[in-house]
């Protein structure tokens, strides 16, 4: 195939989103326009993933060392061209472009075959799509874009549309507050993103990733223990950790990690294939991406890449205590979805990359069918989300619980699923840090990875085993809930029964679950062909630790000892959440928030570790008073209204004064005249006279 050819991976999803933005204009029939939807958004996108992995299957056999660039239409050459600063846009063509398309364009083509049939009864189908196809596209630019701003187009394209999709049902306030603090909060990650884009501008004259003549910005800094310049002298490592720490910041908004966090678990807001798209192929990862993109900075700077490693696990941990407490399935999943970023962020700081990008893979397998499993849940239970009023699903839901069981045993860690893979490579990893810390990072992994496999299947039995906690039957549908707009899923679906889910939404889940089986056996150290197809795959991509002087530390456990310890710790989470909760549906009550009254702790997590209190403190009602006593009366009202008003009243006394000698006698100007006239010729004898 032409690798010309595969500029339409970008380009097909964004032929979607003008059909469906613009149908509505020349189709008047409402239900062709639908079809024509149903057919068109998926399938675009679909088809982008067969032209990714056609891509992929003749870039894997070729040279690894292939980096293609795939310039854009002429009428791009250059994009931007201002001064000195010269852009032009490129599509870059390389082993991360190409496993990041395949990850978005698979996994998000198959939530939007889900979302066919979870949004079928949606008034708002076609806006729904919209959305949805220029998600994917702007994820694809983020990745697939050969330089700096592009790839800021992309990512604060998708912060857009995560706004968009957030607040899908904005007629409900909830939603609307959910989509404007996600927009806000990462506003602050975007600073540090732009001034670190500004920085790379600053010192190294360009913003390109890879050029023809080799001046891009990955190939100045791919020399062994120093980083280049455009005209070939050395970068201060200063700057470099002062670029990579503003470029983490960026990282730390989009993929929620602390301490910027705080807008992931109200998202859920929105509906769930909008949090499974945002959680597990596009928007949270697109941070691991930008850092594994420019890995080849990071490891010129041992600080920042300690940063990253211990933002990571304080995020994987903090996420993970917050999960154990919540009875919103979805909100169980989105404290997940942080931790998990949190172990992608850990591997990153310890300069292993590639398998942070193999743990961005499998989490996007399993955490999509959780996300579209908790889906088809709630789908069922016609809108209901709070997994105190579930239970005994599992016989009335079976097809279900055994896709779900697999992605529940696959992110605790369980041994030979994929997540066991991605998860084990990390915390080996971790063990072996460069900076010495290795087995304080492991043991805080290890810990992460217990409380993972606990509140996991804390999840699978509040919501498939212990006794029914609900009347079947006599379910309602919540307005604005997970349901369509006008909330009449109850009449539409089983008349307040619960009810499996149509084909259209578990086809998807079957496909997930095989992947999230099987996947990390195949791509990990294990699989065929020597094993690590994917690390070794996308070698070309990444920074190898040693380029920046570093090397990883022996590690106290062999690989065989590391599998078994976390296996141990696997199944010892899962065991301890079947033992209390099989026991009693509340276990106690030490970990439900029922008894959070009587256990600050249990208060404690359920509040966020008391960072929304202390966001709201600081900034809004802080804030606020800032605004209105400090801005609006000591600024506005005492300087800026004070200084117009002065302003006015000087004018109004000079215009007085004048309006003195306007007498309306000719007399009068003729005096002036004559004085006038003297004075100009006094003047005049005067300097005469001094020459």
């Amino acid at each position: 195939m032409n690798l010309q050819f595969a500029q339409l991976i970008l380009w097909l999803p964004l032929l979607g989103f003008l059909f469906c933005s613009t149908s509505g204009l020349y189709i008047k029939d409402r239900a062709l326009q639908k079809r024509l939807t149903t057919v068109i958004a998926p399938g675009v996108v679909l088809a982008s993933f067969v032209i990714a992995l056609l891509v992929t299957l003749q870039f894997g056999s070729t040279s690894r060392e292939i980096i293609a660039l795939i310039p854009g239409a002429s009428i791009y050459d250059p994009w931007i061209r201002f001064g000195g600063f010269r852009v032009n846009f490129n599509e870059v063509i390389d082993p991360l472009s190409l496993v990041m398309s395949l990850v978005v364009t698979g996994v998000g083509g198959l939530i939007h075959v889900y979302s066919v049939g979870y949004m079928k009864d949606d008034r708002d189908y076609t806006r729904f799509f919209t959305y949805f196809n220029l998600f994917i596209f702007m994820m694809l630019l983020l990745v697939l874009g050969d330089n700096f701003l592009l790839m800021f187009v992309g990512w604060e394209g998708v912060g857009v549309c995560s706004y968009l999709l957030i607040s899908f049902w904005f007629t409900d306030e909830a939603n609307a507050r959910a989509g404007n603090k996600a927009f806000i909060v990462n506003r602050v990650g975007d600073l540090g993103f732009s001034l670190g884009i500004m920085s790379i501008w600053s010192y190294f004259g360009t913003v390109s990733f890879y050029t023809p003549q080799h001046r891009g910005v990955l190939e100045l800094a791919n020399h062994v223990g120093r980083v280049l310049d455009v005209t070939g002298a050395v970068v201060p490592t200063t700057a470099i950790t002062m670029i990579c720490l503003l470029l983490f910041v960026g990282a730390v908004g989009k993929s929620a990690q602390i301490p910027l966090f705080v807008w992931l678990p109200d998202a859920m807001a929105g509906p769930t294939p909008v949090s499974a798209l945002i959680h597990a192929a596009t928007m949270v990862t697109a941070g691991v991406v930008m850092l594994s993109r420019c890995s080849f900075l990071f490891v010129h700077s041992a600080v920042a890449l300690q940063v990253v490693a211990w933002v990571g696990l304080a995020t994987a941990f903090v996420a993970a205590t917050m999960a154990m407490v919540q009875t919103d399935i979805k909100k169980v999943l989105a404290y997940s979805t942080i931790s998990q970023l949190g172990y992608m962020f850990m591997a990153c700081g310890v300069g292993d990359f590639s398998d942070g990008i193999f743990h961005v893979v499998t989490h996007a397998f399993f955490k999509a069918l959780l996300f579209l499993g908790a889906g088809a849940v709630i789908h069922s239970m016609l809108g209901e989300q709070d997994m105190r009023n579930m239970g005994g699903l599992k016989k009335k839901l079976p097809a279900t619980w055994a896709v779900m069981i697999i992605a529940t045993y696959s992110i605790a860690g369980f041994p030979l699923l994929s997540g066991f893979w991605s998860k084990d490579a990390i915390l080996d990893s971790a063990s072996r840090s460069f900076a010495g810390d290795g087995m304080l990072l492991y043991a805080g992994g290890v810990v992460t990875a217990f409380l993972t496999a606990f509140y996991m299947n804390r999840l699978m039995w509040k919501t498939f085993y212990t006794k029914e906690r609900f009347a079947d039957g006599h379910l309602h549908a919540h307005q604005h809930g997970d349901s369509d707009e006008s909330g009449s899923h109850g009449d539409s679906h089983g008349n307040g029964s619960v009810h499996p889910s149509p084909s259209t939404m578990m086809w998807p889940l079957y496909i997930l679950a095989v992947l999230a089986a099987g996947f990390g056996w195949y791509a990990g150290p294990y699989g065929p062909n020597g094993g690590d197809l994917l690390s070794k795959f996308l070698a070309p991509s990444i920074a190898p630790l040693s380029l920046g002087g570093l090397q990883p530390q022996p590690g106290l456990l062999s690989p065989m000892a590391g599998y078994l310890l976390s296996s141990i710790v696997a199944i010892a989470g899962l065991v301890l959440a079947a033992v209390l909760y099989g026991r009693r549906m509340e276990s106690g009550a030490i970990l439900e928030p029922a008894a959070a009254e009587a256990s600050p702790l249990v208060w404690f997590l359920k509040n966020n570790w008391g960072f929304d209190a202390l966001y709201s403190a600081v900034f809004i009602r802080g804030g606020g008073l800032l605004a209105e006593r400090g801005l609006m009366r000591g600024v506005e009202t005492d300087t800026i209204n004070a200084a117009g008003d002065g302003l006015a009243k000087s004018v109004g006394g000079i215009s007085r004064l004048l309006r003195r000698i306007q007498t309306g006698y000719v007399r009068n100007y003729a005096l002036v005249m004559l004085i006038g006239a003297v004075t100009l010729m006094v003047g005049m004898l005067v300097g005469v006279m001094q020459h």
